[in-house]
């Protein structure tokens, strides 16, 4: 059932992020939030014995996802003072995912200063911040979501890394021995993209479709595997299916984001 129930959010979260890139961007961010708050709401990380560490990786996750979102979704915030600018804004036609470093800094900040905070005898103090630095470069990734809906491709290629996640993972479902079933899931995300982007109405071909649809298909089933994996003692069932179906997600956004910027690339056309 956690498999099936992990596709099934997969699913729904790609596709809600989907219909929101077809209506505005702030739609997306939204979207692009939720995903980082279901990575954030972790399983507890456990010692051999199975015994929780203490990790304090709520808040730097939060807060490493809510800053590349919003940085993502208004890069003029980068820009420095009159005179020093990186040239961020120009960019910003091809979609701009320049606040993943800023927020992953922000959470390694925030998680040194949670370690502090512990009263607990800081146990395992590098596998626990490792952990929550972990999880909010995850969260600061799904970002590219978001990214992807600025760039030129747009929505189209939006739903094109939509439809190879969700094609990947429903082979993914079939109850059959892992490395066997990769092999059809990666076709499957690869069919999927190819057909949403060969009736889409843009200049992406069925080639374009196929890679980019094989990429995300291919690291979203990376993105549940861990998930589960890092889910499997969880005494909670939700956390079993409702973490790896975010991290699918979070796991295919850089995929789709650059699938937005190679979207006129002539060796794609």
């Amino acid at each position: 059932m956690s498999r099936l129930g992990s596709t099934v959010l997969a699913l729904a979260l790609a596709g809600v992020i989907t219909l929101a890139a077809h209506a505005d961007e702030v739609l997306v961010a939204a979207a692009v939030v939720l995903v980082q708050l279901l990575v954030a709401v972790s399983p507890p990380l456990l010692t051999s014995s199975g015994e929780p560490i203490g990790s304090p990786r709520l808040v730097p996750a939060v807060v490493a996802g809510v800053v590349a979102t919003v940085l993502t979704l208004e890069p003029r915030l980068l820009d420095g003072a009159d005179g020093t600018s990186a040239e961020v804004v120009g960019a910003t036609d091809t979609g701009v995912f320049a606040g993943v470093l800023p927020a992953v800094m922000a959470a390694v900040f925030v998680a040194l200063v949670a370690q502090m905070l512990r009263k607990d005898g800081r146990a395992n103090l590098v596998s626990s911040t490792g952990y929550a630095v972990t999880l909010a470069v995850v969260a600061a990734f799904a970002a590219g979501w978001l990214g992807a809906a600025q760039s030129l491709g747009g929505a189209d290629v939006v739903a094109v890394g939509a439809a190879g996640l969700g094609g990947a993972l429903l082979v993914w479902t079939i109850p059959v021995d892992r490395w066997i079933c990769l092999g059809p899931a990666t076709l499957a995300g690869a069919g999927a993209g190819a057909a949403v982007a060969a009736t889409a109405d843009s200049s992406m071909t069925w080639f374009f479709g196929v890679v980019v649809g094989a990429g995300a298909g291919v690291v979203a089933v990376l993105g549940q595997v861990v998930g589960r994996t890092m889910a499997a003692r969880s005494v909670h069932p939700a956390v079993r299916w409702g973490f790896p179906g975010a991290m699918s997600v979070a796991f295919a956004a850089p995929v789709v984001y650059l699938g937005g910027q190679l979207v006129t690339a002539p060796l794609l056309r």
